[in-house]
């Protein structure tokens, strides 16, 4: 009984502290303002060291884009903002 209560303790906390991906870098500086808007909204919720433009094709942005941009009541970035992500992730795309 102990360990389970310790179990689930620990169950807790570690879902209380942390989202889905990764902290962001107080001292990041973006190169362009295309990179910063893919870091700042990106980064909510996705470790960015694994999400890399390059991972994917521009064809495969577009539509992962799309399906994040609808989440959650299509509150995740503005349609300005998701511009400014395209461009960057496209521009880094693999072939």
């Amino acid at each position: 009984m102990k360990k389970l209560f310790v179990c689930t303790l620990l169950s807790f906390a570690i879902i209380a502290c942390g989202k889905k991906g990764g902290a962001t870098d107080s001292t990041y500086t973006p190169a362009t303002p295309e990179e910063g808007a893919w870091h700042t909204n990106c980064s909510k919720c996705h470790s960015l060291k694994r999400a890399t433009p390059s991972g994917h094709t521009a064809t495969e942005w577009t539509s992962i884009v799309d399906r994040m941009q609808k989440k959650r009541g299509g509150g995740q970035f503005t349609d300005e903002q998701k511009v400014l992500i395209m461009k960057y992730l496209i521009a880094g795309a693999k072939s």
